[in-house]
């Protein structure tokens, strides 16, 4: 009859005890002081965060005009041309007014609406996850959200979803350390940010709400403390919100409201193989946990099984990136200190048991691995099409886009002569780009000499781009007090195109165009056209 002691020869193999892999595993899942797991976490996110800060341009796929559009609806907030609680993300707008006070041109205020973003996501994450989380977990968990949300392709809903993840990881999840005091500033940290998210998304805003619910049965003893914290500092937040902007809440309210009739956007920034692969790392993470933890440790595992179904859908809704998602499940899942893994790690165990552990924790580190190695492709990608963009991009719009102005330069020298042939092809982003600086270097001559002047490009675009004033509420609100209208040959957005023809009536009954480009008209406003002061 084989013996059990575990150091018998004759034993299975897989019962032996297995000290490398134990010491590997170990290292995976060692805990810090304090300070030490914070520090390490904001050191490991920082590179993203000054990265975005300290960019020369801001590489886009997107048109030239959705990236000038925000910027100037923030300014036209700022002048209460429009009413802060009508715009559609009140906080993001408040992330580029923020970046245009130390920029000027537009992708750099993007740049610092980014690092600000990502500051305000890596601040509560590493305090959260020094209590909750392994120093090198919680360090690259915290770098990966930094890279994801400063990236160049990252947006104002990946800023949202990773707000989310913080949120409801500080809310379903225990907390090592449950003392009042930490449960106290924790909910500070965590009301301020779900107020910020209530301000940026209402579909995030939703589930932040839905995971603070579970706050006081899933976060520790302390979770009550823990919930009543952050729903008084929410609410104190709300009240001095209200009072800046009245109805800014009910607004808000209904926004969110309205989303519960919107239909799940299955097109994401993700890849199909990619989100496949960690969705399915994430299944096999939780399976392990379910099996190895057993009835002990099902709530947990539930717990991050229902995180990971509301966070996905969230993010459909919203059209984020869903990625982070399983990172997220699958950490919670293997490093949380309810995890059942540490059992099979810190006791005398077999090896099948070091093995599903170090299993577990290898595969949720490889995919924030893979994060960090996606968002440093990225400003690796921004920098060589920074470099290899034209001076005057780089300096007036700090605006890149992959390739050449093609069709922009095919339209200039006539292989384009009819409109019908022009509107065969849609312009792409640096055409775009090409387009609005051609306008913008003619329109800042004149606004330099006192004439106002405007871009009829769907958004107030000449206040960002050629002059310094308050912006309209859109470019025709900005072309009926201007003397100098710019309207586009060519299709450079919905946006544009209705412009157009809702401002047909007042350009031909108080307007006069006095010259055509190959791609602007440009209109002056009548008895000043004959001076020829606005054309020289």
């Amino acid at each position: 009859m084989a013996s059990n002691h575990f150091e018998d020869a004759t034993d299975f193999a897989w019962r032996r005890p297995a000290p490398m892999a134990r010491r590997a595993a170990m290292t995976l899942y060692s805990w810090q002081a304090p300070h030490v797991s914070y520090f390490g976490a904001l050191f490991a996110a920082a590179p993203f965060i000054l990265a975005a800060l300290f960019a020369p341009a801001l590489l886009s796929l997107s048109p030239t005009v959705d990236m000038i559009a925000p910027i100037a609806d923030a300014r036209a907030a700022l002048a209460g041309e429009i009413p802060i609680e009508q715009t559609s993300a009140p906080f993001y707008l408040a992330t580029l007014t923020a970046g245009d006070v130390f920029a000027d041109t537009p992708g750099r205020i993007h740049l610092i609406a980014k690092a600000l973003s990502a500051l305000l996501v890596v601040a509560p994450m590493a305090y959260f996850a020094v209590s909750r989380l392994p120093v090198f977990a919680g360090a690259t968990l915290t770098a990966a959200l930094a890279g994801f949300v400063a990236s160049p392709f990252g947006g104002p809903a990946e800023f949202a979803l990773a707000l989310f993840l913080v949120c409801g990881f500080c809310f379903l999840s225990a907390s090592a350390d449950d003392s009042p005091g930490r449960a106290r500033f924790e909910g500070l940290l965590a009301g301020i940010s779900l107020f910020v998210l209530w301000l940026l998304n209402p579909v995030f805003s939703l589930a932040g709400f839905v995971a603070l619910s579970a706050c006081p049965f899933l976060s520790g003893p302390r979770g009550l403390t823990r919930y009543a914290s952050t729903f008084a500092v929410f609410a104190v937040c709300a009240g001095l919100a209200e009072l800046a902007a009245p109805g800014v809440n009910l607004a808000r309210a209904d926004a969110a409201s309205g989303t519960l009739a919107m239909s799940i956007r299955f097109a994401g920034a993700e890849s199909a193989l990619g989100l496949g692969g960690v969705a399915v790392s994430a299944l096999l993470v939780l399976l392990m946990t379910a099996i190895f933890g057993g009835r002990e440790h099902l709530r947990g595992t539930l717990t991050a099984v229902a995180f990971a179904v509301v966070a996905f859908a969230a993010a459909r809704f919203a059209g984020a990136n869903a990625l982070p998602v399983f990172v997220f499940a699958a950490t919670i899942a293997a490093f949380s200190v309810s995890s059942p893994f540490y059992d099979g790690l810190f006791r005398n165990h077999d090896r099948a048991s070091v093995a599903v552990a170090l299993a577990a924790a290898v595969l949720p580190i490889c995919w924030t691995a893979a994060m960090v190695a996606h968002a440093a492709g990225q400003f690796s990608l921004q920098h060589q099409t920074a470099a290899q963009a034209p001076q005057n991009i780089r300096t007036e719009l700090a605006l890149v886009q992959p390739g050449g102005p093609m069709i922009a330069r095919w339209i200039e020298e006539g292989r384009f002569s009819t409109p019908e042939a022009r509107e065969l092809l849609a312009l792409a982003p640096v055409d775009q780009s090409a387009m609005l600086l051609e306008a913008a270097s003619r329109a800042r001559a004149m606004a330099a000499r006192g004439h106002g002047v405007a871009i009829l490009a769907g958004v107030d675009a000449a206040c960002v781009l050629a002059e310094e004033r308050a912006c309209r509420a859109d470019s025709n609100d900005a072309a009926a007090a201007a003397q100098v209208v710019f309207v586009p040959r060519l299709d450079i957005g919905p946006g544009a195109i209705a412009a157009k023809g809702r401002a047909e009536a007042l350009l031909y009954t108080e307007f006069k165009m006095v010259e055509e480009t190959p791609f602007w008209e440009i209109w002056v406003r009548r008895g000043a056209a004959q001076s020829g002061a606005f054309l020289r």
